[in-house]
């Protein structure tokens, strides 16, 4: 029980690509009519004469009620669909509710065949069944394939550039000053860090919270009322300070490891009891310079 609450707890990508979807469903919706119209389960091996045209419309109506379920919830429960705190036990939730969702129009569509044989004497509660029966095991099959490839796919290349940096000979950079001040908003503000101590800076609503290096062990927090893209563009001349994510800026001189799993890459560092985010935006070579 430990196991399945640990792995329905793992991260998860969900991808909020309107072609992904659109591919998805379809899929979903050609497997259930090539299953329906070639095994004939349940009751259809009665419908002979219009076995073709049945199943070709149970096939659409799954690929349209599918693409609904895969594209209006997220407009609407926003909150929920985070991708950032996606994991596989919300994808199984959500894949069920998508089922159950796509049945009931199913039997709606089933009572346009109650003259015909066998379609009447299905039950509203048999029928749910049948559609979990049918879609449960592909669903799944998808989602556990998917988040084991994504996820050894993302360690394997997290794990190349850890040996790349290992491996990556020492070059003179190009000295900057070590002082810089940023402004506020407003311009009525200002802070003045040594990018030397500077760990990584965050968005906290209208206001940027900077992480800076007290000590050895501990960190102090200092808050400006300024934007991350502002504070970004200040900082565009030092190499070593990224916005790795939307929220937040990094300074990959304190980067200690990078991990990958199903949903992303993830940073560790060695001031920070958390994983820092990477944005799926990163391309392969600035993923590389994360650690180098």
């Amino acid at each position: 029980m430990k196991s399945i609450l640990s792995w329905l707890s793992t991260p998860y990508y969900f991808n909020p690509s309107v072609q992904f979807k659109l591919r998805t469903s379809f899929t979903f919706g050609v497997f259930v009519f090539v299953f329906l119209y070639i095994f004939k389960p349940f009751t259809l091996a009665s419908l002979e004469e219009i076995l073709f045209e049945y199943t070709l419309g149970i096939g659409l109506i799954t690929f349209l009620g599918s693409f609904f379920a895969l594209y209006a919830p997220p407009l609407f429960f926003k909150n929920y669909f985070d991708e950032d705190n996606w994991t596989i036990g919300k994808n199984v939730f959500f894949t069920i509710i998508t089922i159950f969702f796509v049945g009931s129009i199913l039997w709606y569509y089933g009572g346009l065949y109650k003259k015909e044989r066998g379609i009447a004497n299905i039950t509203y509660v048999d029928f749910l069944l049948y559609t979990f029966l049918v879609g449960v095991l592909p669903v799944f099959l998808v989602i556990f394939t998917n988040e084991k490839n994504v996820r050894e796919k993302r360690e394997k290349r997290a794990s190349e550039i850890r040996d790349q940096k290992k491996k990556k000979i020492l070059e003179k950079q190009k000295t900057f000053k070590n002082e810089i001040i940023i402004y506020s908003d407003n311009k009525k503000e200002h802070l003045k860090i040594k990018i030397k101590d500077l760990i990584y800076i965050t968005s906290q609503g209208n206001y940027a919270s900077f992480f800076i290096k007290k000590d050895e062990d501990t960190l102090k927090e200092k808050i400006l009322r300024v934007t991350l893209t502002k504070i970004e563009d200040t900082l565009n001349d030092y190499p070593n300070i990224i916005r790795c994510h939307k929220s937040y800026i990094i300074n990959t001189s304190f980067v200690s490891d990078i991990k990958g799993n199903a949903r992303g890459y993830l940073l560790k560092s060695q001031f920070v009891s958390f994983y820092i985010p990477v944005s799926r935006s990163f391309s392969r070579q600035s993923l590389q310079g994360l650690l180098n």
